[in-house]
C-alpha cells in the first residue's frame, strides 16, 4: 500500500511539523466535471462551518467525496484564523501551492469512518486507489447527458489520452449539435459527418472558438475571451451510414424549430 502521507511528504513536510487535518466534503448530487466547475463555490462552503472545526489546525488538507469511501484530493488550505459568523465559523484560508500535480488526480480511500468528515492527519492516514490521469474529465455520462462549456472542451482537445473515452464516442457518430450563448441567450445549431464525425467539428472549436462560423467568429474576434460563454451539447447522434444531404436536411430542420437564424446565431 501507498499512502496519502507518502506521496505527501515527497512534495512538502507541513504534515511533519504542522497540525494538519484531513477534509473530506461529500454532495451525492456532484458528479466530478461538476466539482471542477463548482471549485470557487466549494471553497466558499468549505470557510464556513457550523462549528469550529478547524481552530486548532495550521493547515487543512481537503477531499471531495466520491461514491463509497473515494474521495478525490482537491488541495491544501493555510488556516490564518477564524471569527464567528452567521450562527458559525468563518475561517480565513489561503490555497497554497503544494502537491499541484496531484490535486484533482489522487483518489484514496477515506476508510469505514466516512461519518468522520475532519480527521487529523498524523493518525488518520489514506491508502491511495489510483492516481487520474492529468486533464481527466470524468466518465463519459452518454451522448445526449452531458453539457461542456469551453474551458472542458479545450480541456478535452488538449488531453485527448486521458479521455480516450470522450475522443472515442464523439468521433465514432455523426450528429446535430448545439451551441448556447449564456451571455446573449442566443443558440447556433450545426451539424457533424465524415471522418472523425463530431469530433472533427468540436476541435476546431477548441481550437478557436468560433469554428469559423460567421456570427460566433464576429462575436469572438470583438472579444478573444467570449467563447467562455459558450456552451456545447449533443441534440441527436446518427449513426455513419446516415448520408450528408440527411443530416444537413435534419440540421436545417432543428434551425426552423428553434429559430436560430431569426433569433440565433445561424447566419443561414
Amino acid at each position: 500500500m501507498f499512502s496519502f502521507s507518502e506521496l505527501f511528504s515527497l512534495k512538502s513536510d507541513i504534515l511533519k511539523k504542522h497540525k494538519v487535518k484531513f477534509v473530506r466534503h461529500k454532495d451525492s448530487r456532484k458528479e466530478y466535471r461538476e466539482l471542477i466547475k463548482d471549485r470557487d463555490e466549494l471553497l466558499k462552503y468549505q470557510a464556513h462551518q457550523s462549528k469550529n472545526v478547524f481552530k486548532d489546525c495550521d493547515y487543512i488538507v481537503s477531499f471531495f467525496g466520491q461514491e463509497s469511501s473515494k474521495s478525490l484530493f482537491i488541495g491544501v488550505f493555510k488556516v490564518n484564523g477564524w471569527f464567528e459568523k452567521d450562527n458559525g465559523f468563518q475561517y480565513d484560508l489561503t490555497e497554497v501551492d503544494v502537491c499541484e500535480d496531484f490535486k484533482d488526480r489522487v483518489v484514496v480511500d477515506w476508510g469505514k469512518a466516512t461519518i468522520s468528515w475532519h480527521q487529523w492527519a498524523h493518525d488518520n492516514d489514506k491508502e491511495i486507489l489510483e492516481v487520474l490521469p492529468k486533464g481527466y474529465l470524468g466518465d463519459f455520462p452518454g451522448l445526449l447527458n452531458f453539457i461542456l462549456d469551453f474551458d472542458e472542451l479545450r480541456l478535452l482537445h488538449d488531453n485527448l489520452d486521458a479521455n480516450r473515452e470522450w475522443y472515442h464516442h464523439l468521433s465514432s457518430i455523426n450528429g446535430i449539435y448545439l451551441i448556447l450563448d449564456e451571455k446573449a441567450g442566443k443558440q447556433y445549431i450545426g451539424s457533424a459527418y465524415g471522418k472523425e464525425g463530431l469530433w472533427q467539428r468540436w476541435s476546431g472549436y477548441a481550437k478557436t472558438g468560433h469554428g469559423g462560423n460567421k456570427l460566433l467568429k464576429e462575436l469572438c474576434i470583438d472579444d478573444p475571451l467570449y467563447a467562455k460563454n459558450f456552451k456545447f451539447t449533443v441534440l441527436q447522434s446518427l449513426p455513419s451510414n446516415v448520408s450528408s444531404k440527411d443530416v444537413v436536411n435534419l440540421e436545417n430542420l432543428y434551425k426552423q424549430k428553434l429559430g436560430t437564424r431569426l433569433f440565433g446565431l445561424n447566419a443561414n
